[in-house]
């Protein structure tokens, strides 16, 4: 059970994410002068998705042993950046200015780069490939309660007071980084993960790694699909208000089909994908939420909601629970701290890029919707992405060879 134990991490940071990625362009939109400049608010946390990933990983393969052995190789850092990520929280809902709230947000987004490489990392050193379908599985599961929490949950509470969501995100993330190095205090204390690369150390392993085609283009893939789903998020609950003409706990209500869609998805396609193969189950996943995502456009009614979020749900439940672990086996272990950091980084590049597209895109359509002030062209933005990102996945599996399912040793029996 350890090996599940340590994606509880997941919870408390996607929880926390999601509620700044929702909450703060609604706080800001009293400030902000246009969508895209909330959009650029939000996608700035990509920024630092260019450097912090990077050496944030690099630091942990190489941590020296004394602290190693202390607080374990990655926990160490999920132990430093907890704390400022439950501070920006905190803070958030308090702060009035445009500028003031895109600061509090590059605090918060600036620890979370910090946290989620190491956290992924551990997820590679504590579980081998066989199982790391259905452990991501149920770490997709996870993710999807912090996500539906930031869309769901924290939308009820910010209706009873506004501070309560970011201060439930704040006790969630502190709660759950305990479980999470409590859960790998066996193998985070272990001696560090042995690399068979000649250049896996310095800016050599990215370099590395990118000089091959079938992982250039599988992060390119990972970026185009990321910016699908990471740019659309700044403005769902804008949509509700504007659009569906809903409250915002109304809003939250409608957003449980997609939290349902994820979780059932993540679990069944991450075990599915230990027994079968991860590469058409991702495809079709992607297709799937790309079709649901152009659909969007002529979404006015809550019940065109339910059923478009249930079906963008399951789709985007294979972009979770699959992608990384086919990364790794592209990459392979060694050095992963910095492998991972470079992973990350293709989801940063997105989400610089994806919530500014968005917004044009929102902009632009208030030509042709006025009455909705631009936000349907949301989704078939949003869709294109999606759209664009399977002939670059094709590109890369051709690149890479015949995937190799797993199918005898996900017989064997888990660890507990």
């Amino acid at each position: 059970m350890a090996e599940y134990g340590i994606t509880v991490g997941s919870l408390g940071s996607t929880a926390g994410q999601t509620v700044m990625v929702a909450l703060l362009p609604v706080l800001m939109a009293d400030y902000a002068p246009s969508a895209f400049m909330i959009g650029f608010a939000i996608g700035a946390e990509g920024l630092f998705a260019l450097f912090i990933p990077y050496w944030v990983g690099a630091l942990s393969d190489a941590l020296p042993d004394s602290l190693a052995r202390r607080f374990g190789r990655r926990s160490f850092f999920l132990l430093l950046m907890a704390p400022v990520m439950v501070l920006a929280l905190v803070l958030a809902p308090y702060l009035e200015g445009y500028w003031w709230l895109f600061a509090v947000g590059m605090l918060f987004f600036s620890a979370l780069h910090g946290y989620l490489t190491p956290l992924w990392a551990l997820m590679v050193d504590a579980v081998p490939d066989e199982r790391r379908g259905r452990v991501h599985g149920a770490r997709g599961a996870l993710h999807s309660l912090g996500i539906g929490y930031g869309l769901i949950g924290s939308g009820l509470l910010f209706q009873l007071w506004r501070p309560l969501p970011f201060a439930v995100a704040a006790l969630v993330i502190a709660a759950t980084t305990a479980i999470t190095v409590a859960a790998a205090a066996h193998a985070d204390r272990a001696a560090p993960p042995v690399s068979h690369e000649p250049s896996a150390d310095g800016l050599g392993s990215w370099t590395q790694a990118l000089r091959r085609a079938d992982v250039r283009w599988f992060l390119i893939a990972n970026a185009l699909w990321t910016g699908a789903i990471d740019g659309i998020r700044p403005y769902v609950f804008l949509f509700a208000l504007v659009v569906l003409g809903v409250s915002m706990a109304e809003a939250s209500l409608v957003l449980v089909f997609l939290l349902v869609g994820l979780a059932l998805g993540a679990v069944i396609l991450g075990r599915l994908g230990d027994y079968y193969g991860r590469r058409p189950l991702l495809i079709g996943g992607i297709l799937l939420t790309a079709g649901s995502l152009f659909a969007g456009i002529w979404m006015r009614e809550t019940d065109g909601a339910m059923l478009l979020l249930g079906l963008a749900g399951v789709g985007a439940a294979s972009l979770i629970a699959l992608p990384f672990p086919l990364f790794v086996s592209l990459v392979g272990e060694g050095g992963i701290g910095r492998s991972t950091g470079l992973y990350i980084l293709s989801v940063g590049i997105a989400r610089i890029g994806a919530p500014m597209l968005v917004g044009a895109a929102i902009d632009w359509g208030a030509v042709h919707y006025p009455e909705h002030h631009g936000y349907p062209m949301m989704w078939p933005m949003a869709g294109l992405m999606a759209l664009a990102s399977v002939p670059a996945l094709l590109l890369s599996f051709r690149r890479g060879g015949a995937e190799m399912p797993q199918v005898v040793a996900a017989l064997e029996p888990e660890r507990s």
